[in-house]
């Protein structure tokens, strides 16, 4: 059986490198994946990177058995970690769940799920400055879909009522400021919010079914805030040789750090675990796969190549508008990790019809190496001015 081990102290480079041995080169023979209590060096796309890892690992080859690295008596403490929930819900119908003296642990865990979905659905606080908003599919009685965004009867399209709803989670659980400098965030919070309800749509009409729109088994999809002050110096090891490493070494980024050195900054991920954007494009033709995840991201698409004439699209307009100057956004969907530095490469509008104007630059050259992953990754990084905030992780 193959051991795969993510330890508290593990960064993106080390989910990268799991990423690399065991999605990009298969191993043959059983996974026994195991989990931390809790992961301490928390920055941009750590989540991102660990989900898409694991959905697209499990997608590959099952998962057998999942063991939390902790006694079944910490679990509390388990829950209080972002990947928790998620990683459960998508295993939930065919791991072996064990603690790490390798007693069952699943009628524990369902006691636990289900106090954290109820959680979720009060929109109750959580410990620190985060929220997760995550919906499963493959649980029965929709006991695992977020009544802010969705029910039976498909999605929730008031879309007033959902942006207040993240706003005020934004104000009052992620976002710490200063009530004299709180203009900051207020003059971009409604489009943030906006951009939170038409991601979260888009997972919802693309990420429960296949190409061929039947359900997929597992099927987890979510919405992800969290408020960041890291270590400057700390955060460019973490990135090092990455896109994220050239936009954190912008002078309009190291200008903002604090007196101890750190960035404060907003992070978003919405994610599905879905077959991705290129997949849902039924008639190719001679579609490059890039252009196909560009018109994937442009809001009101209805391109007769696709079979998703009723989809709206991301609406990628809005988010380079509000991040434009400031911030930076990664896409990662079936072999492609795409990004834009938007202190680099400023907004300008988009435009179907001249598709190659607009600017979404490769990660790293894909080669034959590279095997696709499952879902759709987006996470923007919005930097904040250093005298906003008191009071951060």
């Amino acid at each position: 059986m193959n051991n795969i081990i993510i330890n508290q102290n593990s960064t993106n480079i080390n989910i990268q490198e799991h990423y690399e041995s065991f999605i990009n080169h298969p191993k043959s023979g059983d996974i026994r994946f195991v989990i931390p209590l809790k992961l301490i060096n928390y920055s941009f796309g750590l989540l991102g990177d660990l989900l898409r890892f694991v959905i697209t690992l499990n997608n590959n080859k099952k998962i057998k058995i999942l063991k939390i690295n902790a006694p079944k008596e910490d679990l509390e403490t388990f829950y209080s970690q972002e990947y928790a929930y998620p990683l459960i819900s998508l295993l939930w119908n065919t791991a072996k769940f064990v603690d790490k003296n390798d007693n069952d642990i699943k009628d524990i865990l369902r006691v636990k799920q289900n106090i954290f979905f109820t959680k979720i659905n009060a929109l109750e606080r959580w410990k620190g400055t985060k929220y997760m908003l995550t919906s499963s599919d493959h649980l029965p009685n929709q006991k695992g879909l977020v009544k802010l965004f969705e029910n039976s009867n498909g999605f929730n399209d008031d879309e007033e009522l959902i942006n207040n709803k993240i706003s005020k989670i934004l104000d009052d659980y992620v976002v710490n400021y200063t009530y004299s400098n709180k203009e900051e965030f207020q003059f971009i919070k409604n489009d943030v919010a906006g951009i939170v309800y038409e991601l979260a749509k888009n997972t919802y009409e693309w990420g429960k079914t296949d190409a061929n729109m039947v359900e997929i088994d597992a099927s987890i999809r979510g919405v992800y805030l969290r408020f960041h002050s890291n270590n400057y110096n700390k955060l460019i090891n973490i990135h090092a040789e990455t896109p994220v490493e050239l936009f954190l070494s912008h002078n309009e980024i190291r200008e903002n750090l604090n007196e101890s050195g750190n960035l404060y900054y907003l992070e978003i991920l919405v994610f599905d675990s879905g077959v991705g954007f290129i997949e849902k494009f039924l008639q190719r033709d001679d579609i490059e796969d890039i252009n196909i995840i560009k018109k994937c991201l442009i809001k009101n698409q209805t391109s007769s190549l696709s079979n998703m004439k009723s989809k709206k699209g991301i609406g990628l307009d809005r988010i380079l508008k509000t991040l434009d100057k400031k911030g930076f956004i990664k896409i990662s969907t079936d072999k492609y990790t795409l990004y834009r530095d938007l202190i680099k490469d400023e907004y300008k509008p988009i435009s179907l019809a001249n598709l190659n104007d607009l600017v979404l630059e490769r990660w790293k050259n894909e080669d034959n190496q590279t095997r696709r992953s499952q879902g759709s990754f987006l996470s923007i990084l919005y930097p904040f001015k250093k005298n906003i905030y008191t009071n951060h992780e």
